[in-house]
């Protein structure tokens, strides 16, 4: 694909929503997220946070915190009124003066190494010429009524593009020109058959506005006719609802993503978009809706903002044509494929033959099985594409045992083709699978590390049918997509079982044999997903079903998820103690003396005593 959104990660929490003011980019794989008490500088890269900065409660930030790449300094602005600048360097900045201004800021804005001060009358000034100047009055091109919707600096004009609104929802485009006039340049009234629910200025000097009717406008600033604002139909957004507030943000020339409410479930949704052959590449499923939704794009990807939380999407974008956006396979033959396969057959030796030839899709495999495959087989499928035919005939027909040994035997296997036979074990009864394999046993009951008690919601047979689903390998864009299709009393069932394998540590085991307190062969560690696969589908379907678990009044699923916070908290400290070993078993696996540690003091003294 020309473009897609990776998986994400959370990013920065602790802070409200209605406090976070902004994130922009700072030097050398850094962001200063800015609240209305603090500005963090947060690391990219380990996702930690470097060092803070805060103000006192009566003077708070009223702007994004931006940096100076030129005197590699930090300028924020507090109570819209004053400026304030600081290093990285700087522990506090209370002592740090103040600039005051006769005229409230908006914000800062950044094109290049060049800072521009944006005052709520419109006028612009760069950074330097409105400090030289702070105590005179700045007067703009805003009347009373009138606000600023959206700014954005094209880097390659010398003018900065403004929305402003209007009373009774009416919206001007206007042009500043930056230079030593700073004036404004035209204004044009930005007018669509409905409400305006998001805007973008693309790099390449094109407007994107959408409306309420999910009409997606194009226009061209340099080229088009001002009379012909909004500009041209580009495409009908079907995706969310948006007659809600969006975010429009550009990834590259030919990429933006939407940021909204999902029509379906009513959470956030993120939608890439291809605007050179306007389609839609990528969905991005986000936990909650915020009203105006929250995101800025970095280096290492767009950062938006969830709950009390800020989660990082990285992306991959490049220009799109026909064999990236809808994809192509090349396959190159070198020589002649019969006379390889004549050359095998004038030979009687079969030591020569590759064992690829000999294990095909039919190699080691039940006759049933084969019956199927060759019934299901049109040509030349990929083994992905036969996979899912085979897979959709059998959960047609049923038959579970054939669906384990298939999903065991393709390599490849589509998400969709895993949640269809996932809930198909999940709705079947325990009598579909009693004595239809024989399986190992296991541990229905643990002795409950914490509180709670965990214990297998499954019967034997039925967790040795899911475990095979829970083995095969996925990527997480593309199963989110296909688990909500697994129904609610069904997730729950399935977290209680993985909360289970986390608990009793049968997931991740080493390669020997378990034996019960009785002696009976429990399932052995080729039969069970690992930690890591574990963890990673029960971070998903919490995710999927996130709304529903934190809006439900049972006492079951909070119990479930109080337990399953227990046993992975419990689980965390343990690979968190056994990491701290490393260094000690790495001394005794090379070999090395031990470091002998001096006590400070003696814990305690003897002291001899005569008593005549």
């Amino acid at each position: 694909m020309a473009a897609s959104l990776l998986k994400s990660s959370v990013f920065c929490t602790g802070f409200h929503l209605k406090n976070l003011i902004g994130v922009a980019e700072d030097a050398e794989y850094h962001v200063l997220i800015t609240c209305r008490g603090v500005v963090k500088r947060y690391n990219t890269v380990d996702r930690r946070q470097v060092r803070s900065w805060i103000t006192k409660s009566w003077l708070p930030f009223t702007s994004p915190a931006i940096y100076h790449p030129t005197t590699h300094s930090i300028t924020a602005v507090i109570n819209t009124t004053s400026l304030i600048q600081w290093t990285h360097q700087t522990e506090a900045i209370d002592s740090v003066k103040k600039i005051n201004f006769e005229t409230d800021i908006h914000q800062l804005v950044v094109k290049e190494d060049e800072v521009y001060v944006l005052f709520t009358t419109g006028h612009v000034e760069d950074i330097v010429t409105a400090i030289n100047t702070r105590k005179e009055p700045k007067p703009g091109f805003l009347k009373a009524g009138e606000s600023i919707r959206y700014v954005h600096i094209l880097q390659e004009a010398a003018y900065l593009v403004m929305v402003v609104e209007r009373p009774n929802n009416e919206y001007v485009l206007c042009k500043v020109h930056l230079g030593s006039s700073y004036a404004l340049v035209s204004q044009h009234p930005l007018i669509g058959c409905a409400h305006l629910t998001g805007i973008c200025v693309l790099s390449t000097a094109r407007l994107i506005t959408l409306w309420s009717t999910g009409d997606i406008y194009t226009f061209d600033l340099e080229n088009d006719d001002p009379d012909r604002l909004p500009g041209e139909l580009h495409e009908v957004e079907n995706q969310m609802d948006v007659t809600r507030n969006t975010k429009i943000l550009e990834l590259s020339p030919w990429h933006i993503v939407i940021i909204g409410l999902d029509k379906q479930d009513g959470g956030g949704l993120m939608v890439l978009r291809d605007i050179k052959f306007g389609m839609v590449t990528h969905l991005r499923k986000l936990k909650m809706y915020v009203d105006p939704p929250m995101g800025w794009v970095t280096v290492h990807g767009v950062v938006v903002a969830e709950g009390s939380s800020l989660t990082l999407v990285p992306f991959t974008v490049q220009e799109p044509n026909l064999a990236n956006v809808f994809g192509s396979k090349v396959s190159e033959t070198v020589g002649s494929s019969g006379e390889v396969c004549h050359s095998w057959l004038s030979t009687t030796s079969d030591d020569i033959v590759p064992a690829a030839a000999h294990r095909t899709v039919f190699w080691n495999t039940s006759s049933e099985l084969c019956k199927v495959i060759q019934l299901i087989n049109r040509g030349a499928l990929s083994q992905s594409l036969l996979a899912r035919e085979v897979i959709t005939h059998l959960v047609e027909k049923r038959s579970i045992v054939l669906i384990d040994e298939a999903m065991r035997k393709f390599t490849d296997v589509p998400e969709s083709s895993l949640i269809d036979a996932m809930n198909l074990y999940l709705q079947c009864e325990d009598k579909e699978f009693c004595g239809v394999k024989e399986v190992p046993n296991l541990v229905k009951k643990l002795r409950p590390l914490t509180k709670h008690k965990a214990s297998c919601p499954f019967i034997t047979e039925r967790a040795h049918f899911i475990n095979g689903i829970l083995q095969k390998p996925f990527t997480d864009d593309q199963l989110i997509n296909d688990l909500h299709r697994i129904s609610f009393s069904d997730a729950l069932e399935l977290i209680q079982y993985l909360e289970y394998l986390i608990a009793s540590g049968m997931c991740g085991w080493s390669k020997r044999s378990v034996q019960d307190e009785s002696g009976r062969e429990l399932s052995t560690p080729d039969q069970m997903p690992s930690l890591c696969q574990v963890a990673q589908w029960l971070g998903l379907i919490l995710d999927v079903n996130y709304h529903q678990l934190i809006m439900s009044s049972e006492f079951s699923v909070h119990n479930l998820l109080l337990s399953c916070f227990e046993h992975t908290t419990e689980m965390r400290n343990f690979l968190e103690d056994l990491q701290e070993l490393e260094p000690l078993v790495q001394r005794v696996v090379e070999q090395q003396p031990l470091a002998r540690k001096s006590l400070p003091s003696l814990p305690y003294s003897l002291e001899r005593m005569v008593v005549t």
